[in-house]
């Protein structure tokens, strides 16, 4: 009964922890096998962290049949939960890569799980058996041959589903590559040309799409899939093309900066195309342009001495095609700036519930990257004419010209002057893409034209003075640091923080208040809690009396205390001095290397102090320590000492 009253009474996860250090058959793990076999009913999430705990632990190389086929039910007839994206299955990517696990049942098991739980269990952590087992299943299940369509977006393939799990193993994630649909499929001569054309873009679109879900899920595998998209013609672009314009920050700097060359190399091409096709269009005949041009299409590949001989066919020198082709190489920098070429040349624009994401590339490859992109601009501009008179003038070449001005370290002057040109006629197509009444047609030309006129307002002062003035300094006053609270500067902005800490060095009460701080915004760009700490004059003495007097200088509810317990346990070193300071409570909940267990520094430390003792151990799991009210104030250090020497609980600290 004793046993039993400890193990409800205890933090769970703390006493997951304690299990996994266990060696033998030590009072813990007895307490925790007598849980599993007496858990009462609701408390099966308990029950499954403790088999985790055995099987992973003391069961580790053998465990019987009973506790493996639990922890696979368990999982399978568990709900899911809500705003969980996928049900990871921890438990039975445990129990199936067990080496107890019969080969029989574990392909049993897999022929019952949906999709989503197959990826789940061929995450890399599985074991060798499991993931043979998983890519056996996955090949059962997939049709061969398979055509992207629209509905395969809703109506998901395997592979597709899969694909969607992140942290896959190497062996399920290439055999997944292999079972995905195939690319919108060629005309066939005989379907009707509009009806296919018709078809054929809705499955690119979904292509497209496909390909975006599963480079966001399988970002540590993008140098794989480049790879694989190599031997993939219908891929291979598309896998390029979301590299670096859908989700740059989360590629390699290596690979994304060869990403970034391989694309600026087909700018050249767009070039070729548009001198051959205005030498057509002044007057020379293809025959004519291919001598004239013969040194450039000689030292161009196969492949894109192809892709020019295209356009010198006699279907293609009508005057509406050649004003397009003449306009290839500004109409390339134009898509590429405005679309795959975006967030590079805009990082701020790169957010995530708006806050700016973090990239694997430095900004200095980012910024260099934008000065190449910037030079093929500067091409493009050579090359820019004005737009022929017409009532459907468009305004489009504002986007790459601003990132010529913004990133080129130097715009000569002649770049200036052809950059007042597009300005100029910028304004005339504004002009007369308006209404009869001056004003824009509907609402989305009307964004346009204001997006344009606070381009033209970005561009020209540039053009006239190319050094652009130093951004000003940002000042704030916070008031008297006498009077400041910490919950004052956990709102005031980092840089506002730092020069008010800058403006009052010295003052060791306003750093006591601003390290509280953190309880209450752990997150800040650059700032950190050691930076801050550095300023105090005895910086470790300070730690030790703000968490001594921690519900007198901090108070508040659970979410203060818990975050101050998790900044001093992620310091570099929490001293046990410091750490038998902390509330206990929050001590033991403190998060370690995974969200639900307790921090091992927390674990070795409780384990030291109580040791085998069973009377130790069943008097701290009935201590007076709660997740809220005085209780959770209690100090871990005092507890301890409690409980090994069997004396009475203490009263909780006092508050302000």
């Amino acid at each position: 009964m004793a046993a039993a009253e400890s193990r409800s009474s205890l933090p769970f996860d703390f006493l997951r922890t304690v299990i996994a250090q266990a060696a033998g058959d030590s009072s813990p793990t007895r307490m925790a096998v007598e849980a599993i076999r007496t858990a009462p009913p609701g408390t099966d999430r308990d029950r499954d962290s403790l088999a985790m705990s055995l099987l992973t632990g003391p069961l580790a190389k053998s465990a019987p049949e009973w506790l493996l086929t639990m922890a696979v039910e368990s999982d399978l007839n568990r709900e899911p939960r809500p705003h969980m994206t996928t049900d990871r299955m921890d438990l039975t990517r445990v129990a199936l890569s067990h080496q107890a696990c019969p080969d029989a049942y574990r392909a049993q098991v897999l022929q019952k799980c949906t999709e989503a739980r197959l990826g789940a269990l061929g995450r890399k952590e599985g074991g060798v058996a499991l993931i043979h087992a998983v890519v056996a299943e996955l090949h059962r299940r997939s049709k061969t041959r398979l055509t992207i369509t629209p509905e395969l977006l809703t109506d998901s393939t395997p592979a597709q589903v899969v694909l969607g799990e992140h942290g896959l193993h190497e062996d399920v994630f290439v055999a997944a590559l292999d079972c995905l649909p195939l690319g919108p499929d060629k005309h066939d001569g005989e379907e009707d040309v509009d009806a296919w054309m018709e078809r054929h873009r809705t499955a690119s679109d979904a292509w497209e799409t496909m390909w975006d879900g599963v480079l966001r899920s399988q970002t540590e595998h993008h140098r794989r899939l480049l790879a694989w998209s190599a031997r993939h013609p219908a891929a291979d672009r598309v896998v390029r093309e979301h590299l670096l314009g859908s989700l740059p920050w989360h590629v390699e700097p290596a690979l994304l900066e060869e990403v970034a060359a391989h694309n600026l190399e087909s700018f050249e091409r767009a070039v070729l195309v548009t001198r051959i096709s205005r030498s057509c269009r002044d007057g020379l005949t293809p025959a004519q342009a291919r001598e004239r041009y013969a040194d450039e299409l000689a030292a161009a590949s196969q492949e894109e001495r192809d892709y020019v001989e295209r356009f010198l066919d006699e279907e293609m020198q009508s005057e509406y095609i050649q004003t397009i082709l003449c306009r290839s190489a500004v109409d390339w920098v134009e898509r590429a700036g405005s679309q795959t070429w975006r967030f590079l040349l805009n990082p701020g624009e790169a957010q995530r519930y708006g806050q700016p994401r973090e990239w694997l590339a430095s900004q200095e490859l980012v910024a260099a990257l934008g000065t190449r992109f910037a030079t093929i601009c500067l091409s493009a501009l050579n090359l820019w004419e004005p737009e022929p008179a017409s009532r459907y003038r468009v305004v489009r070449d504002l986007g790459w010209l601003h990132a010529l001005l913004v990133h080129l370290p130097k715009v000569p002057e002649e770049a200036r002057q052809k950059a007042r040109l597009v300005v100029e006629d910028t304004r005339r197509s504004l002009s007369t893409r308006s209404g009869a009444h001056g004003y824009p047609s509907s609402h989305s030309a009307w964004e346009k034209n204001q997006r344009a006129k606070e381009l033209i307002a970005n561009i020209m002062p540039l053009v006239t003075d190319p050094v652009p003035a130093l951004p000003g300094r940002r000042t704030a006053s916070l008031g008297d640091p006498q009077t400041i609270r910490f919950k004052q500067l956990a709102d005031a902005d980092e840089a506002v923080l730092v020069a008010y800490l800058d403006r009052h060095t010295g003052n060791d009460a306003l750093v006591e208040e601003a390290l509280l701080s953190f309880a209450a915004r752990s997150y800040r760009k650059t700032l950190t809690f050691d930076d801050v700490l550095a300023r105090h004059s005895t910086p470790q003495q300070t730690l030790l009396d703000l968490t001594l007097h921690l519900r007198r200088r901090l108070g508040g509810g659970p979410e203060l205390r818990g975050s101050w317990a998790e900044i001093m346990l992620a310091r570099p070193e929490c001293p046990p001095e410091l750490l038998r300071l902390l509330p206990a409570w929050s001590a033991l909940k403190a998060r370690g290397p995974r969200y639900d267990t307790t921090h091992p520094a927390v674990a070795a430390y409780v384990s030291e102090a109580l040791g085998d003792s069973d009377v130790a151990w069943r008097r701290f799991a009935a201590s007076p320590m709660s997740h809220a009210g005085p209780g959770a104030w209690h100090r871990l250090g005092d507890l301890l000492d409690v409980a090994v020497e069997g004396t009475s609980w203490p009263t909780p600290p006092p508050g302000r």
